[in-house]
């Protein structure tokens, strides 16, 4: 019986790791497309966003695998007050980890909030082009308690690089 348990919560845990990576990689291949169809206008609002100069975005799009992953690695530094290139390090390290493991790595606790917004693919940052819209989008993700619309920097946070 506990056996039984056991194997049930085993795999209701890689379900629902399966569908949190999901999320997250639906929200960064959008990303990716985003900066597909227009890189200058990505990289503008990247860096708006993420209060990150025009070197720490050529670095971070030079190191990553594509580039919804350069709005994580800038995601990441900035909730985990770590310099951009430890980040850019652990993210080298660990390919094929998974978001979950970069993020523990870096200090952010699993069950924390950052830790569930990353889960669910939810950086704050969700550019439509359908609707010129490159802030929160109001819905799934939005923060309601934010009235900056995510522009910008993160006022609780800002860049700590």
């Amino acid at each position: 019986m506990l056996r039984t348990l056991l194997l049930i919560a085993l795999m209701l845990f890689i379900l629902g790791a399966g569908v949190a990576s999901a999320d997250m990689d639906a929200y960064l291949n959008r990303l990716t497309a985003y900066a597909s169809a227009d890189l200058g206008r990505f990289r503008a609002d990247l860096g708006a966003h993420f209060g990150a100069s025009g070197p720490e975005i050529d670095l971070v799009l030079r190191t990553v695998s594509r580039h919804g992953d350069a709005a994580l690695a800038l995601w990441l530094s900035n909730r985990t007050r770590q310099p951009l290139d430890v980040v850019l390090r652990e993210y080298q390290a660990r390919k094929g980890q998974g978001w979950g493991a970069l993020a523990q790595s870096l200090g952010i606790k699993p069950g924390s909030a950052d830790f569930h917004a990353l889960k669910r693919g939810d950086l704050g940052w969700n550019p439509d082009r359908r609707t010129g819209d490159y802030g929160r989008d109001g819905g799934k993700g939005a923060d309601p308690g934010k009235g900056d619309k995510g522009k910008g920097k993160d006022k609780d946070k800002g860049p700590h690089r």
